[in-house]
């Protein structure tokens, strides 16, 4: 299931948040963008949680969404980055109160589920924690599990690893990755590691616009010809940090490797990676 989004713009105080965006997303789908760019703004869009002023938005080939009409679907679960609920409730008494808002009766029927959907994140043993207990990383899972008991068909996560530790962060990709095949699963983040750890289709965005749409190696080939590689002494390093556009740093045992962006050549030239062509697009192509 696919969500098209087409001729998008939303006004904040006669400002351009979001301008023209036309957008689809399916698979994984990493939306990636600056901070500030109109990521959570096109998120709470697609989550029918705010409106705009014009265009309109698909699921499949079914108009769900225009700046006049906006129709409200389980077939969409949204996690936003700061998720905090009923601080003082044990972890199950949540998903327990969240089942019987939605109908369920049967405690046997939603225990079954509160079951499943905590295997599901990771979070069997957890359940009769209070949720200011739970870490960040334990609360997003838990987050996830909420949307889990509604059987959405697509899932919408905003900066889902920010301010998360290393551990946290992978436990939590590889939870996305495992959705992914069960869901149309679509991240915004302005963490490039998770965009290409877990995505099958990027879009990125700046100042509200539409910079690409494509497959991680599309994104990675807007820096095909202008990623070098160079050898630097330790003594050296301040210098080339200060002249030239520097990627990336690997400490060796006698001098450090430096991955920078360049018009022009230097060092040795390197198959890019997604933060390649990502940084290059940003810089507007001025590389090549």
């Amino acid at each position: 299931m696919d969500i098209h989004v087409q001729g998008l713009t939303k006004l904040i105080k006669k400002q351009s948040v979001l301008s023209n965006v036309s957008l689809s997303f399916s698979g994984v789908y990493g939306l990636l963008g600056p901070n500030g760019a109109g990521k959570t703004t096109l998120m709470k869009v697609l989550a029918s949680l705010t409106g705009f002023s014009a265009g309109n938005v698909y699921i499949d080939k079914e108009l769900i969404n225009t700046k006049r009409f906006v129709r409200r679907t389980g077939l969409i679960g949204y996690l936003p980055q700061d998720f905090m609920v009923y601080p003082e409730l044990t972890m199950y008494e949540v998903l327990e109160h969240v089942a019987v808002l939605q109908g369920q009766k049967s405690p046997t029927s939603y225990h079954a589920q509160i079951k499943e959907v905590a295997e599901q994140v990771n979070l069997s043993n957890h359940l009769q924690k209070k949720m200011r207990e739970l870490s960040g990383g334990m609360r997003r899972r838990a987050g996830i599990a909420l949307l889990l008991l509604r059987k959405p068909e697509i899932l919408l996560f905003d900066e889902p690893t920010a301010g998360l530790d290393i551990e946290e962060r992978i436990r939590f990709r590889n939870l996305l990755k495992q959705l992914g095949s069960r869901h149309t699963v679509i991240i915004s983040s302005h963490i490039v590691e998770d965009i290409e750890f877990l995505c099958t289709k990027i879009g990125v965005i700046r100042n509200g616009k539409v910079l690409f749409e494509g497959s991680p190696e599309e994104l990675k080939e807007k820096a095909a010809h202008c990623t070098y590689e160079i050898d630097v002494p330790h003594a050296e390093l301040d210098g080339v940090i200060a002249a030239k556009e520097v990627v990336q740093m690997n400490e060796e045992s006698s001098h450090i490797v430096v991955r920078v962006l360049s018009d022009q050549m230097i060092g040795r030239p390197v198959s890019p990676r997604l933060m390649d062509g990502y940084l290059a697009l940003l810089k507007g192509a001025s590389y090549g």
